[in-house]
């Protein structure tokens, strides 16, 4: 099962680590990421900042969809982890209804990009993704941390559209 697929371009750090795996009781995390799998430094720190207990599993894209479509994994409680929005949303068009819910977390500010949230910023085509998302039926939302304010879906698009 899904727990979420949360969006984060740091992928696996602290925050992800300590705080949404414990409040989740997730006991995998999946990356999901073309770029990880081919670089032994980041799975290295990725392996370094996972908890104690919990699976890691780092694959590309496709191999996350397999993951994800692999009925031996159901009983399984994975927190999906992706880089971008549009990493997301490949992940989310291969795997059915595995996804329900697409938690937003530290998106870095760049050309084109936005503030959202002290940490988080998106472009107009993550907020079309997150709309494309959320007509599908998903539940879409922001949240550095599970004590921090959780900002909607439609929160974030009167903040983008300012």
């Amino acid at each position: 099962m899904i727990t979420v697929l949360r969006v984060d371009d740091r992928l696996l750090h602290g925050q992800v680590a300590v705080s949404w795996v414990g409040f989740l009781k997730a006991d995998v995390i999946l990356i999901a990421n073309d770029e990880v799998i081919r670089d032994a430094t980041m799975q290295t720190a990725f392996r370094l900042a996972c908890p104690p207990g919990v699976t890691l599993s780092m694959k590309s894209l496709d191999g996350a969809v397999n993951v994800i479509n692999n009925p031996k994994h159901a009983p399984r409680r994975i927190l999906v982890l992706t880089k971008t929005m549009n990493d997301a949303e490949y992940v989310i068009s291969k795997t059915g209804e595995a996804v329900k819910t697409v938690l937003l977390g530290g998106l870095r500010s760049g050309d084109g990009k936005k503030q959202i949230d002290m940490n988080s910023y998106m472009s107009s085509g993550d907020i079309q993704i997150m709309n494309q998302l959320e007509s599908r039926g998903l539940e879409l939302y922001m949240q550095a941390v599970p004590s921090s304010k959780k900002l909607t879906s439609e929160e974030i698009r009167t903040v983008y559209n300012r």
